[in-house]
């Protein structure tokens, strides 16, 4: 009998001394490897996360049961590091698209013609010269020399609606001007009101000419 339990002291002993096995810890830790190997992929890291959260449970429920505490604690690391990269980096990413979005939508409104302060500070001076009337004994020519400036550093091409108004603010008439692919700081000078009626003519001498609309593309 004494024996007997003298054997059962020493089996408990060995068990004791034996490490102890969580199949939790271990795949947690595994989880979390996976899921921060991924957490840098776009897209791929949707499932990063969701590695991510299992490696946090399962190390959490092995840390509680204190099993395997070495791995249940790198599962708990790795779980979040993985949480962490992958919304920073889904953030980053969706920063990034909304700024090209923006640019694209810049470049949709300057080339629509609703950017016509923008296009005016940043891209094209715009200069007019003065109505001018040539009578003969048969015909009368008139004209309005507009001189349209890059003062960008890229080459660019453009459109340029003028209008003329009397003193009281009043449209009289409009022209357009189109000016294809004028490099950094070249300049072209355009003729335009070159077809006019006699009666506007003689309204033209005294307008003031402004611009209401410039695309830059």
């Amino acid at each position: 009998m004494e024996e007997k339990l003298q054997q059962e002291t020493v089996q408990e002993a060995v068990s004791v001394r034996q490490p102890q096995k969580s199949a939790l810890a271990t795949a947690g830790m595994v989880l979390g490897i996976v899921g921060i190997a991924t957490s840098f992929i776009p897209i791929v890291n949707n499932a990063s996360f969701v590695l991510g959260i299992l490696a946090l449970i399962f190390g959490g429920i092995a840390l509680v049961k204190k099993k395997l505490m070495g791995k249940a604690m790198t599962a708990l690391v790795l779980g979040i590091l993985s949480v962490v990269i992958t919304l920073a980096m889904q953030a980053a990413m969706v920063s990034a698209v909304e700024d090209a979005l923006g640019d694209i939508e810049d470049d949709l409104d300057m080339i629509a013609g609703e950017k016509t302060e923008d296009v005016l500070r940043d891209f094209l001076d715009v200069s007019f010269g003065s109505f001018q009337v040539i009578s003969d004994e048969y015909w009368e020519d008139t004209k309005l020399e507009v001189t349209l400036k890059n003062k960008s550093e890229e080459s660019k091409s453009f459109s340029v609606t003028v209008e003329a108004v009397n003193a009281e603010g009043n449209r009289i008439s409009e022209d357009y001007i189109y000016v294809d692919t004028l490099g950094a700081g070249q300049s072209k000078t355009v003729d335009i009101f070159t077809l006019v009626t006699s009666d506007d003519a003689a309204k033209l001498k005294d307008a003031t000419f402004r611009v209401v609309e410039a695309s830059a593309y």
